[in-house]
């Protein structure tokens, strides 16, 4: 069983990745702002939480201390990383420099495994192709900025990595609707289930595999639709009338993807469109009671 630490641990990925780690035997260190909540981890032996700043070196070294895998997710994301470029890159790209120089001084550098997005692709509407981990990056905003330039530090650091561009995520959870959503009506986007992107990270013989690539994780074919599709799909579930939704006036970063060799190597491709529909249905009920 492995030693493993996660950056950005208390946060929502975060802690579901704990739970599946610490469910497969693994120890676990989280580290994340003074601020947040941990109640979550309450009462996990084996589990050590450390409220501290990445861009501190000694909290950095005391959760990387024998650790031999590292899970990088701590970042400003989206819409704030778009109030403050500053900020978005002092914690996003700072961070990041501040992990790979930690890794780098420790006794036996733990592998990293990067929550990058595929926001790093920027707008792709006009293409017909399916995006791959071999197309060209061209971020459009800051925090696609940040993560292109995040990559970067990891990939040149000499450190063992799998970098993971990350689709949008999708919770099935009774919440209210985003305004707008980052997307056009008629923009193709497929998005990943939560559950699927936890399944993904916490495969770590297939992350063992995978070291020194890019893959791209997104949730599969049955997700490839339209923006109204999902929406109108989406609202259906939560009783809201498509009428009443907001689209963005510019095609956001989402595409479709080819997440063949991310599937082969992590078998997580588990929750399609149809059962997430499902899920959402589910929690639903039961926030209704």
């Amino acid at each position: 069983m492995a030693e493993i630490a996660i950056t950005g641990g208390a946060g929502n990925l975060g802690r579901g990745l704990a739970r599946a780690l610490r469910g497969l035997g693994h120890s676990i260190r989280i580290l994340d702002l003074p601020r947040c909540d941990f109640s979550f981890f309450e009462g996990w032996e084996g589990t050590r939480v450390l409220a501290g700043d990445i861009l501190d070196p000694s909290a950095l070294r005391e959760a990387l201390e024998g650790a031999q895998w590292v899970f990088h997710l701590a970042a400003v994301l989206p819409p704030w990383s778009e109030e403050d470029r500053e900020r978005t890159f002092r914690v996003n790209v700072g961070g990041t420099r501040s992990l790979v120089s930690a890794c780098a001084s420790a006794r036996l550098a733990p592998r990293v495994v990067f929550a990058s997005s595929v926001s790093v692709y920027g707008d792709r509407s006009a293409s017909e192709d399916l995006v791959g981990p071999d197309t060209p990056v061209d971020p459009d905003d800051w925090y696609a900025e940040s993560k292109a330039r995040a990559e970067e530090l990891i990939s040149s650091s000499g450190l063992p990595f799998v970098n993971m561009r990350i689709s949008g995520i999708a919770v099935p959870a009774f919440l209210d609707p985003p305004e707008p959503w980052p997307f056009t009506p008629w923009q193709k986007i497929e998005l990943v289930a939560h559950s699927d992107l936890v399944e993904a990270m916490a495969c770590l013989d297939g992350l063992e595999q995978a070291l020194g690539r890019t893959l791209l994780i997104a949730g599969g074919p049955t997700w490839q639709v339209t923006g109204k599709d999902y929406v109108a799909r989406w609202g259906e579930a939560m009783e809201i009338p498509l009428e009443e939704m907001r689209f963005q006036q510019r095609p956001g970063w989402l595409h479709w993807y080819d997440t063949a060799e991310s599937q082969a190597l992590l078998g997580y491709q588990r929750t399609n469109l149809g059962l997430f529909l499902e899920q959402l249905r589910s929690a639903v009920a039961e926030a209704l009671g």
